[in-house]
């Protein structure tokens, strides 16, 4: 899909200079995009680098560089997203991750609708799991392996883990396994959904950190042809639209009926699946496009533009003093995400 010139050229930043500085200025034509996206592992990589790769290649006058430049719309995944590059005269747009909130911006893209709090917050599904191996179809409604996609000692919620749970899966005959702890097979793990009969994912975190969580693992399920045992989060309740979607459980209990639900009713593991892959076609990488495309050339370009109108005292000396507050309120978001992320209320008991 191909999209039309923005009105404006665009920067994505990356401080991960020695791992993307061969796609600086570099001839797109040039370059094998499939390689590239394998390359992408972490968040800064799929809001700066993936975004620009994805962008980039539907024809857009987009740009990836190592700092913010001067007088234009540039936008820094959170982690690149430094105070001390004093980048006041750029228009700064803040992706924030599953982080504190990016206050040293003039706009932001945020993960979920539940981080929307400002006429300047705007949400932008993740990109769908790159290179992602949809579940062998052979294997009809069969449902053995129940696969959760992370770390398990760090990731899923304790009662998950427990033998009584584990005793519950096997008596259904369902085998549990998860991905690897070696960071390079974890990320084809994560993609690799081809004997998944279905996936957990009920997080091991504060209730504040759940609000922060991308809906990613929902719409990577209907991608990958699996019904979705998740737990109550904002960005996948944010979602729902009926019950086919996923299976939303509070309790070890409540995952072994769903999953005994659908072991019984074969009709309803299949109807799953394919309400899943419906679903699944409001999040390709060329709705997502389209979507960033919308965002860029409609309120970034307004924003921008207002921007660019500011009279010449608030250019030069209203702009560093509303950074200097910018920079308080932003280490201030920093000290409250820290203390809700290690010390809030959890859903599950450690």
């Amino acid at each position: 899909m191909k999209l039309e010139p923005l009105k404006y050229p665009v920067y994505f930043l990356t401080k991960d200079v020695d791992r993307w500085q061969h796609l600086f200025n570099a001839d797109f034509s040039t370059i094998d995009l499939d390689t590239e996206l394998r390359k992408v592992a972490s968040g800064n990589d799929i809001w700066g680098v993936q975004t620009y790769l994805q962008l980039k290649s539907r024809g857009l006058n987009v740009h990836l560089v190592p700092r913010p430049i001067r007088g234009q719309i540039c936008i820094a995944p959170y982690h690149f997203l430094y105070i001390k590059d004093f980048a006041f005269h750029s228009y700064m747009v803040g992706s924030q991750l599953d982080s504190a909130r990016p206050e040293i911006c003039e706009q932001r893209t945020v993960l979920s609708p539940a981080c929307l709090h400002t006429q300047d917050d705007y949400f932008i599904p993740q990109w769908p799991q790159t290179n992602l191996i949809p579940r062998d179809q052979s294997r009809g409604t069969r449902l053995e392996i129940l696969d959760f996609k992370g770390d398990v000692q760090y990731n899923l919620a304790k009662p998950f883990q427990s033998p009584e749970f584990l005793a519950s899966l096997e008596k259904l005959g369902i085998q549990f396994v998860h991905s690897s702890t070696d960071p390079v097979q974890r990320l084809i793990d994560f993609a690799d959904y081809s004997r998944s009969d279905a996936v957990i994912a009920v997080r091991n975190i504060t209730n504040t950190d759940l609000k922060l969580k991308p809906p990613t693992k929902l719409i990577n399920a209907w991608h990958g042809g699996c019904p979705a045992i998740l737990g109550p989060e904002p960005s996948f309740q944010a979602l729902r639209q009926s019950e086919l979607d996923y299976f939303e459980v509070h309790s070890p209990e409540d995952a072994i009926a769903a999953l005994q639900k659908l072991k019984e009713m074969p009709n309803l593991y299949q109807a799953v699946v394919e309400n899943g892959f419906m679903r699944a076609q409001e999040y390709t990488a060329d709705r997502i496009s389209a979507k960033w495309y919308d965002l860029l050339q409609g309120p970034i370009t307004w924003g921008y533009e207002r921007w660019l109108r500011q009279s010449l005292v608030e250019k030069t000396v209203g702009r560093p003093l509303k950074f200097v507050k910018r920079t308080l309120a932003h280490r201030e978001a920093i000290r409250d995400y820290l203390h809700q992320r290690d010390f809030g209320e959890r859903l599950f008991a450690e």
